[in-house]
């Protein structure tokens, strides 16, 4: 492969030239797109060059305050054009430039989606459209006119307001968009095509109108409103929690079927994928229902925390992602469930965040370098970034943290920021009354510079007769890729005692900031000490070492005040259990106690508690038991797992039967009511499917065809390991149900290519060239590609079959779709923690990935694999 030279943060260096205005008139023609930018450029340095970023334009004018410029001052090569020669005075300089969209299957910059264009800029798509500086730190206010044809784009849309609209003659038409706060090019955004709209209102705090439109194609306007609904939420939020309020008049939001990513914040143009958009109770599950509602609110609430103060280089980009994502997650706790928000966030947390800095791409939440900025997009940057915000709102709690907030906003509004700036302005305004801060902030920021996750463990000692609990705590975070020595970091650890009558005494905040610490916690003096309830509501994203008995554990279980460490006592157990099983050697006694508590919260709890009580019934994902097994073996996991569902379902069938009974009068409630019954009866489905109960097939392959896309997918997912004609049937009639809607389609692709069988590779192979399959569209990519690597007895077959059918399938993606590629081939990460057997075939497999054509997106992943 050709070695590509890294971006370094080290190297940063200001623009020279400030860009406070651009003009850009976007000519839509049948077989090109013409671009023409008018920068109003004003030296901040003389004698400097002007290096302007464009990738794949065809350059057919170059003019300095409408003169042109002579060939010998400016020379373009590769995707730099240098121009030299320029006046010590603010300027205007012109380009005109042809592109082609659509031929564009990057999905990066302007391309076409069905028979819209529509374009991605960030992280570095603008350079796609026309020249450009094309870095974060460079923010002008822009005015942008769209020309097109009225019947083949009737609708134009563009960042800002609408300010002018202009017929020309009997084919043509032509907008003019202004927004009047600066922001840099990878925020901008174009949207044309023939869509249907649909409008609402928004009155802010202080009184002004603000237009809503969701922008979708012919026939899909009756599946909007929840997503409208959450915006409105959204708005409300925001302006409630954080006294941040919307800025325009508009507000515009389309529906995109072709996007890599979930969504992009443009100023005023949010464009969405398709699937976090289109959705009501029938086509769309209550986890999407919620998932649109907290994206829709992600993405408004970027225009505070990434747009009105953006990233100053791409190293930062954690200070929006992170701080957005922790925005989004307490607007959903607030709106929801709080507990149960809190566990589904750790699980992710720990099933995909874990699992990246356990392997060679893991990386801190600001790199220090990259070559393609697209393969930092990731749970590092976004999750685990939240969860270092979220530990200054514990350590400062809300009402601190909050000044310091407002003090971020104030003091960098309308300007592009670094991580550093936000962390102090949060502890100023946290310690604007003399307050002093409780922690060593400089020891704080290590936490972005440094990867890996901490080991946090524990020793306790305690004596009987004075009740004294003794703790002895050590943090070490492994080495990493780069980092082979780390330092320590503040630890927020939150702690109480829980008694077999509930908690005893208050909770307390420990501030652990060295490699040791021996602490003493007074407690109930007794013939048994109380059990420990540490990191409760998962207050550091650390994994935790503590010798804990049965007892304890099930006395938390059962006893413990925080759901979260009520849950994990319960996780606890189930990866004994499982990893027992996977090693050939169950442990009977902690099986039989964790179906005796099980049993007792099914009674204890009932399904006004669903939510609750179905994530307390939950089993650990397959990457968090992979980080617990040496060396790994995924079929030997899969094979407990399913085993262990089995005796479940077996152990507690009466109990699940009554379950369900109670369940069903709440199926056809509206979301959110009702989400609680239908996720319990997805379990009880699962586990009484594979004790093989007579009664449940029948009942599922009836769900498939209902009103409730929450109940079908639970039916479908639950029928995928019964081998029984019932599965066929149930994926036949849900694909005859939406075989004309590919939104929801994507998810039959996703359980076939999942779905265990013999003859599993085959179908895989047939579901590529399925008439209704669409190859450009990342979702259906992810839908296949990610089923089938989410089959772990067909990608993990030890003949390496599924490995190198993986690998070819990158190859061949990557030269369409480099950013989707690059991602795919983090599912090879972790292939060094497998037996020697596996890991050979693995190897081959990556072998297969050295292709002299290779992206540099992609190139980097295997580089990172490889070392």
């Amino acid at each position: 492969m050709v070695a590509v030279d890294p971006i370094r943060l080290a190297d940063y260096k200001p623009w020279p030239f400030a860009l406070p205005e651009i003009a850009l008139d976007v000519d839509l023609r049948s077989d090109q797109v013409v671009v023409t930018s008018d920068l109003s450029l004003e030296p901040l340095s003389t004698n400097v060059p002007l290096i302007l970023r464009g990738v794949e334009l065809t350059l057919d004018g170059l003019a300095v305050d409408g003169e042109p410029l002579d060939p010998s001052t400016w020379i373009q090569e590769g995707d730099r054009l240098t121009v030299t020669g320029l006046p010590d005075r603010p300027f205007v300089l012109t380009t005109r430039c042809s592109i082609d969209p659509f031929n564009n299957t990057s999905l990066e910059g302007l391309y076409t989606s069905g028979g819209m264009l529509t374009t991605q800029c960030e992280a570095e798509g603008f350079r796609r459209i026309t020249f450009h500086p094309d870095r974060p730190d460079v923010l002008s206010r822009w005015r942008v006119r769209i020309e097109a044809d009225r019947h083949r784009y009737p609708v134009l849309l563009s960042n800002g307001n609408a300010v002018q609209s202009l017929e020309l003659g009997s084919d043509r038409h032509a907008v003019l968009w202004e927004d009047p706060f600066p922001k840099p090019s990878y925020l901008f955004a174009l949207v044309a095509g023939d869509l249907r709209e649909i409008r609402d209102s928004f009155t802010t705090t202080s009184g002004r109108t603000v237009a809503l439109r969701l922008h979708v194609e012919a026939g899909d306007e009756p599946f909007t409103a929840h997503a409208m609904e959450s915006l409105k939420r959204s708005m409300q939020w925001d302006e409630c929690t954080y006294n941040l309020e919307y800025d325009l008049d508009e507000y515009n939001i389309v529906a995109v079927r072709h996007f890599n990513m979930g969504a992009m914040e443009n100023k005023s143009l949010n464009i969405f994928n398709s699937k976090l958009v289109l959705a009501d109770a029938e086509t769309a599950t209550d986890g999407e229902l919620e998932r649109i509602e907290s994206v829709i609110a992600h993405e408004y609430f970027h225009n505070w925390s990434g747009n009105r103060i953006t990233c100053r280089d791409w190293f930062q980009l954690s200070l929006k992602e992170g701080l957005t994502v922790f925005r989004d997650q307490n607007f959903t706790a607030d709106l929801h469930s709080a507990a149960v928000k809190r566990i589904d966030d750790v699980a992710m947390l720990r099933n995909t965040q874990f699992r990246e800095d356990a392997g060679p791409t893991a990386h801190p939440v600001k790199p220090s370098e990259y070559q393609a900025i697209d393969n930092f997009y990731t749970t590092t940057i976004y999750e685990k970034g939240a969860e270092l915000i979220r530990m200054l709102h514990t350590l400062l709690g809300s009402k601190r943290f909050m000044r310091g907030m407002a003090t971020y906003v104030s003091r960098f509004d309308g300007t592009a920021a670094t991580t550093e700036d936000f962390v102090q302005a949060i502890a100023d305004g946290a310690c604007a009354n003399g307050e002093t801060l409780g922690f060593d902030l400089e020891q704080f920021k290590r936490w972005y510079h440094q990867a890996g996750t901490p080991q946090l463990t524990v020793e306790r000692s305690w004596e009987a007769r004075s009740g004294r609990l003794t703790l002895h705590l050590r943090q070490q975070t492994p080495p990493t890729p780069e980092q082979p020595v780390k330092q320590p970091l503040v630890l927020p650890i939150a702690m109480a005692l829980i008694g077999s009558t509930g908690r005893q005494g208050e909770e307390r905040l420990l501030v652990f900031d060295q490699e040791e610490q021996v602490i003493e916690i007074g407690a109930v003096p007794g013939p048994q000490p109380p059990a420990l309830s540490i990191l409760r509501r998962f207050s550091a994203p650390v994994t935790l070492q503590m010798d804990m008995t049965l007892e304890e554990t099930l006395q938390l279980l059962a006893a413990d005040d925080d759901p979260f460490s009520r849950w994990e006592a319960g996780q606890r157990l189930s990866r004994q259990v499982l990893l027992a099983r996977a090693a050939a050697e169950p442990d009977a006694t902690v099986e039989s106690a964790l179906i005796h508590a099980l049993r007792q919260s099914l009674v204890d709890m009932d399904v006004q508690q669903g939510s609750e009580l179905a994530v307390l019934l939950s089993l650990p994902g397959m990457a968090e038991l992979e980080a617990c097994q040496e060396p790994v073996d995924p079929l030997a996991l899969f094979d407990a797992m399913q085993s262990w569902r089995s005796v479940l379902g077996c152990e507690l069938k009466s109990e699940l039967h009554d379950l369900l009974e109670q369940c069903r009068s709440q199926w056809s409630q509206p979301w959110p009511k009702g989400q609680g019954a239908r996720s319990l009866t997805g379990v009880a489905w699962s586990w009484l499917l594979a004790a093989g109960d007579a009664q449940t097939p029948a009942e599922a392959l009836n769900a498939v065809s209902g009103p409730s896309m929450t109940l079908a997918r639970a039916a479908l997912r639950a029928l995928q390991r019964h081998a029984g004609p019932e599965r066929e049937e149930a994926l036949r009639v849900f694909y005859d149900r939406w075989k004309d809607k590919p939104v929801i389609l994507d998810a039959w692709f996703g359980l076939e290519a999942s779905t265990p069988r013999s003859d599993g590779l085959k179908r895989v192979k047939d579901l590529l060239e399925h008439p209704r399959f669409d190859p450009l569209a990342p979702n259906a990519l992810r839908a296949v590609l990610g089923g089938f690597m989410a089959n772990v007895p067909l990608f993990h077959a030890i003949d390496g079959s599924g490995y190198t059918f993986i690998a070819e399938q990158i190859v061949d993606v990557d030269q369409r779709n480099p950013v989707t590629a690059s991602r795919m081939v983090k599912v090879f990460s972790r292939w060094r923690s497998y037996a020697l057997e596996r890991q050979l075939v693995m190897q081959e497999a990556i072998q297969l990935l050295d292709v002299p054509a290779l992206s540099s997106n992609t190139r980097e992943v295997v580089v990172m694999l490889k070392a």
